[in-house]
């Protein structure tokens, strides 16, 4: 009764974030898709990874969760939507600013570089303070490759370890090549290289530390990202189809939404991506078979809401400050479920995820002034550009 309590609060939580300031778009407007608008929804989204990741966690604990789990199985189309905005995002600049490459490494690396890094140092630190007090955690090569961010403390990092090598190799194929058509299908294949990797390298031994590409996190969202770019070449014609078939499309969206979420929730229980602890000799064939479906599953997701932003800008003040920090909130809310574990065992959840998510926002809010300090910009939390 009290995880279902919790539940039906944190949608209302979630509906408070995202409905107030919400309008219906002018018939005709096609540019739906802007970065304002995208900006603000990952801002919603972020705070719903908090929810997902809190329930992950506490789902490997074995905690009773009743309905609280449903968060469980939707933080990758979160990620998801991060990673075709990103697409999205590099290309519609490339297509539009000549000029963009230039200066590429500090408006775009140096902008999830410095966060990693300083997030990075946070986590090693509670790492070593926790060897310290509790033993051996990790050895000192794991240590000195920790430092560098190549073994991750807190494997929660991986998306930015992603997106940063995304945008090296963005900077890299559109340094050289002009054609908007040939550099998407040169990352459409790096997306596919990346894939390979994470279904070779399987999981790490241990559920937080990890190297690069252990686990199937790293590789069942990323084919979002030249999707993104694709939307965004191709983006006036979708637009239009979608216009004139606003009806037909959210229906079918929302139907074949509904067919994929029982589908994937029947491979999520079936531990799809964990045969290979099994002796089962068909599990990368398995792993294959959940990709392929998470990967529809990503995409009718990403259709749905595109159809549903056509219809109604959604906005607001707190989405709009929340959209600054998502990338902050994403690296950052494992170290506040863990850190916060004792109220949850003290009190339950309802201190518990309380407490997350506003230590999960505060520090993100720190770490995202400090950025902009190191790369001396002068968008703050409440200034109103979305940066």
């Amino acid at each position: 009764m009290e995880m279902t309590i919790a539940f039906v609060i944190s949608i209302v939580f979630l509906a408070a974030l995202l409905l107030p300031g919400v309008k219906v778009r002018p018939k005709g407007d096609t540019a739906f898709f802007d970065r304002i608008a995208t900006k603000e929804i990952q801002g919603f989204l972020a705070v719903f990874i908090i929810f997902h990741q809190t329930i992950v966690i506490l789902e490997g604990l074995a905690a009773e969760t009743g309905l609280m789990q449903n968060f469980y199985y939707y933080g990758i189309l979160a990620v998801a939507f991060f990673f075709f905005c990103s697409g999205f995002g590099l290309i519609k600049r490339q297509m539009t600013d000549k000029d963009y490459i230039k200066g590429f490494m500090k408006r775009r690396i140096f902008t999830v570089l410095v966060p990693f890094f300083i997030c990075n140092y946070i986590y090693l630190t509670v790492a070593i303070l926790e060897n310290i007090r509790y033993g051996e955690h990790f050895g000192f090569v794991e240590l000195i490759l920790a430092f560098f961010g190549l073994f991750l403390v807190n494997n929660q990092m991986w998306f930015a370890v992603e997106i940063m090598l995304l945008y090296v190799i963005f900077r890299i194929v559109f340094k050289r090549v002009k054609n908007i058509r040939n550099g998407i299908l040169i990352m459409t294949a790096a997306a596919v290289l990346m894939i390979i990797t994470g279904l070779l390298a399987g999981h790490s031994e241990s559920a937080v530390m990890t190297y690069w590409f252990q686990g199937e996190w790293w590789y069942n969202t990323v084919l979002m990202f030249p999707l993104g770019m694709f939307y965004a070449y191709k983006e006036e014609k979708i637009n239009n189809v979608i216009s004139k078939a606003f009806a037909s499309v959210l229906v079918a969206s929302s139907v074949l939404f509904l067919l994929m979420d029982y589908v994937h929730r029947i491979l999520i229980k079936y531990n799809i991506y964990w045969r290979e602890y099994s002796n089962d000799d068909l599990h990368m064939f398995e792993k294959l078979l959940g990709l392929s479906q998470e990967t529809i599953f990503e995409i009718v997701f990403l259709v749905l809401v595109i159809t549903i932003m056509s219809r109604l800008n959604f906005g607001n003040p707190v989405l709009k400050f929340l959209g600054k920090i998502s990338l902050e909130v994403i690296m950052l809310n494992l170290l506040m479920i863990g850190e916060f574990m004792f109220l949850y065992v003290k009190y339950g959840i309802w201190a518990y995820l309380p407490a997350v998510i506003v230590s999960t926002i505060v520090c993100a809010s720190v770490v995202y002034l400090i950025k902009n300090i190191v790369l001396e910009r002068r968008s703050g939390l409440f200034d109103g550009k979305i940066r």
